[in-house]
């Protein structure tokens, strides 16, 4: 069959309008988890990058104090062996302290030069610290207020959904049972969309179908003009109709705005 000829084209056209709201607000319903969860990941990946600069700053400053203890035993060196040169009577004994007295110096030079590198660094460390620091601040405000938002929008609309779905109940309960049962299985097989408005051509007047957007035939753009009369698409098999058939034409200026 490729029409279905029913004084109750214009109550499935409707139904049709009630299913895509409800799947609408059914998608955003479910969509709120999903906007949470983005928005929890985003923050829960920033405060990682604060926790990898603040392990960063930490060991630049374990490294100093690593460093400040060496500095520190190389003065104790220096300092030992210019006590043990005062008790030295051996003159290659005499060379030998020197000589690990330089050591200890060279040491400790090359340990404070080491040092100064680490203060620049911890410096920079400490400013990437507090960046990170000011950042995490900021996204957790953003997401909290964020998901505020989505909350109140997704308690709101799930409101919605819960009436949407009563009224297409009473809706559907009113329809002819063997016309509802071909409408919910062509939803069913066409990913919720079973009835489409054909779409009119402004200087053509040609239709297309409006599920696949695919021209109509000249037969089926005579029987989609016809009352109470709806038309499979000879492309995607869905039910077609025209606006202005189902519902009449809209005046003038309606139609211009």
């Amino acid at each position: 069959m490729e029409t279905i000829h029913t004084a109750e084209a214009k109550a499935l056209v409707e139904l049709q309008k009630r299913d895509t709201a409800i799947d609408a607000l059914a998608a955003g319903v479910a969509g709120v988890p999903v906007k949470v969860a983005g928005l929890n990941a985003v923050f829960e990946a920033k405060k990682r990058s604060m926790g990898a600069a603040r392990e960063a700053l930490q060991a630049l400053q374990v490294k100093k104090k690593n460093v400040e203890l060496k500095i520190a035993e190389a003065d104790e060196g220096i300092r030992k062996h210019q006590r043990d040169l005062n008790l030295v009577k051996d003159n290659n004994a005499f060379k030998a302290l020197l000589t690990e007295i330089e050591t200890d110096k060279k040491n400790k030079d090359d340990l404070e030069t080491e040092e100064l590198v680490l203060l620049e660094e911890i410096d920079k460390a400490a400013v990437q610290d507090r960046l990170m620091q000011a950042e995490v601040k900021k996204t957790e405000e953003f997401k909290n207020s964020e998901i505020s938002v989505l909350e109140a929008a997704g308690r709101e609309a799930a409101e919605k959904l819960a009436a949407a779905k009563n009224e297409r109940a009473a809706a559907a309960a009113a329809l002819n049972p063997d016309l509802l049962e071909r409408y919910e299985s062509l939803r069913a097989n066409r990913g919720g969309l079973a009835v489409a408005a054909a779409h009119e051509e402004p200087h053509t007047g040609k239709l297309s179908c409006g599920g696949c957007h695919m021209s109509l035939t000249p037969q089926k753009t005579l029987d989609v003009k016809k009352a109470d009369t709806l038309t499979f698409c000879q492309d995607c098999r869905c039910l077609l109709y025209l606006e202005k058939t189902i519902f009449g034409e809209k005046p003038k200026e309606q139609a211009e705005g």
